[in-house]
């Protein structure tokens, strides 16, 4: 067994390299090998494209490099706008549906090449243009059809709580609310493929326990990400209690990812696998 194989045995939690925060100072088809060069054999992104539905050959180098640093995508976001200039998403969006169904094509297509099964749907916040109801139909709608797409590979749709500090016009910054869309979406699928995507730095922001989150909101779980709060460091460097958001999954029984998503500039990136409770009383 080598000692990454011993690493990842040892750790209890199936940690990914967020590519885009981690290494998003460096080209999209450098980061794997970064992240890979750092000890992880797993990664996630956000949409790493500035179109869309990017030229076939951006595809092809992004999933190129992939292949090359030898590590294994398990999550990819949906395009989710100009985030740069505040964009959440575009799902509950009305009239965009022609973008967002094109943008799924691309994105099935890197599942089906990099066997990644988890498609994080960006909700997207509110628009002035549109009632709230008309949003919010909109955003079951293409939740439910995302979700349809996604079970004819075996796949999941997760839908992530934000924080109402970094993204004020964002509409879903309480899991509760976030947990009951999943749950109507899953009522309307094919599959009940639908799934929360768990955020610890965002629940803490907003006040909410993430461990009790993981305990209240298990069957719902599909994914999980890790970052500090304050400051959304790497875990260990704020105040939320990681120690006991690892024993929650544990308790509960989570078989996910977790990815960390934290921001390297608050805290140094740790090579191998960085142990989320190291620095917690």
């Amino acid at each position: 067994m080598t000692e990454r194989e011993q690493a990842n045995h040892a750790h209890p939690l199936r940690l990914s390299a967020n590519l885009s925060m981690l290494f998003g100072d460096v080209p999209v088809a450098d980061r794997p090998a970064k992240a890979a060069a750092a000890g992880f054999d797993r990664v996630e992104s956000w949409w790493p494209f500035a179109a869309p539905v990017p030229d076939r050959t951006v595809v092809d180098g992004f999933c190129r490099s992939l292949d090359r640093a030898g590590v294994q995508l398990v999550s990819l976001n949906l395009d989710g706008g100009d985030t740069a200039a505040g964009d959440r998403g575009l799902l509950c969006i009305p009239g965009l549906g022609a973008r967002v169904a094109d943008n799924l094509d691309s994105v099935l297509g890197i599942l089906e090449r990099t066997g990644c099964r988890i498609v994080n749907a960006l909700y997207g916040n509110r628009d002035p243009r549109f009632g709230a109801d008309e949003q919010a139909r909109t955003g079951l709608r293409r939740l439910v059809r995302v979700a349809d797409r996604m079970s004819g590979i075996g796949g999941i749709v997760v839908l992530e709580t934000l924080n109402s500090v970094d993204s004020p016009r964002f509409p879903l910054t309480d899991i509760a609310v976030t947990a009951e869309i999943v749950r109507r979406a899953n009522d309307l699928s094919r599959a009940g493929n639908v799934r929360l995507l768990l955020d610890t730095y965002h629940l803490a922001t907003m006040g909410t326990d993430p461990a009790a989150a993981v305990h209240e909101f298990a069957p719902l779980i599909g994914h999980v990400q890790f970052a500090d709060h304050p400051g959304r460091g790497r875990p260990g460097t704020g105040a939320v209690n990681f120690a006991a958001v690892e024993r929650a999954l544990t308790d509960v029984g989570y078989r996910g990812f977790v990815g960390l998503e934290y921001d390297p500039a608050a805290g140094p990136i740790e090579t191998e696998h960085p142990t989320p409770a190291r620095g917690i009383a």
